[in-house]
């Protein structure tokens, strides 16, 4: 019988996505028996409307905030296409130099009150195993003001632009460099190119301009030892997101600290273990 399986259903994993239009990428669906959701939407007929859907998770809630580095009240810029609203204006002469710069045209602002996630760990005890956030420029700030749940964070996934596809916005390479101090490690990266706006744009390689990126946290380099459900939670998803080579290295790790026994290792010393076609 596989442990982690069996024992992994006593916990939730709890998943915070900020950023939550559409639906959560298949990539995570062998944990959705497992996640306590929580979705964040800045309108709160959104998220009673979201509360009545249907869904695949062990359970599910939608929260009425924007998440921001800071508490008050921001501009909101609504845009063409509701994947591009921002708490940051579009930065239009960089975005209008490519084919999709449409997607980014201004319809309106909306003044929405922002608070942060420190504030909401502190105030109504939110906890986060996993983080994901597509806050359109936001990243960095969010994560700066949310240090409260990264510090027992597992798995981050971050999209973020490579340039300043919006006013201020933190790129890439300053979510990689403080991922890393907080003890992060990437892991995988999809990176989205876009053809500039001429008769060319269709062919040949167009220029990266933002990425997804996943992180997990190095137990090993920052010596941590993590409780038995943290443990077993930090497997459960290097299992799902399929880094069975990290997770084979977490778990000696683990072993060594008392926290797996010896049959557990070496039950998870055949691929077998890890290959799992259904872990809910």
């Amino acid at each position: 019988m596989d442990f982690i399986s069996e024992e992994i259903k006593q916990y939730s994993i709890h998943f915070l996505d900020l950023g939550c239009s559409g639906s959560l990428d298949e990539k995570w669906s062998e944990l959705f028996p497992f996640l306590f959701y929580t979705g964040f939407d800045p309108n709160a007929e959104e998220c009673k409307r979201l509360t009545h859907q249907p869904h695949r998770f062990k359970e599910a809630r939608y929260l009425p905030y924007a998440i921001h580095g800071e508490k008050g009240t921001s501009t909101l810029y609504k845009t063409e296409s509701i994947y591009c609203y921002s708490l940051l204006r579009p930065n239009h002469p960089w975005l209008n130099r490519f084919s999709f710069s449409d997607l980014f045209n201004e319809i309106g602002t909306e003044p929405v009150l922002c608070t942060t996630l420190n504030h909401l760990a502190r105030e109504e005890g939110l906890k986060a195993d996993i983080m994901k956030l597509d806050t359109q420029g936001l990243e960095l700030p969010i994560l700066q003001s949310g240090e409260e749940l990264l510090k027992n964070a597992i798995c981050v996934e971050t999209e973020t632009g490579f340039m300043e596809n919006y006013i201020g916005e933190t790129t890439y390479a300053q979510i990689d460099e403080f991922m890393r101090s907080k003890g992060f490690l990437m892991f995988d990266l999809s990176i989205h190119r876009v053809g500039r706006k001429n008769f060319l744009s269709e062919h040949g390689t167009h220029q990266p301009i933002w990425c997804e990126a996943i992180w997990l946290f190095d137990f090993i380099g920052k010596k941590k030892e993590p409780a038995r459900g943290q443990a077993i939670k930090a497997l459960t998803v290097c299992r799902a997101l399929k880094c069975y080579d990290y997770g084979f290295e977490l778990a000696s790790y683990f072993n060594g600290l008392g926290i797996l026994n010896s049959g557990e290792l070496a039950h998870l010393s055949r691929i077998e273990s890890w290959e799992v076609k259904d872990i809910g």
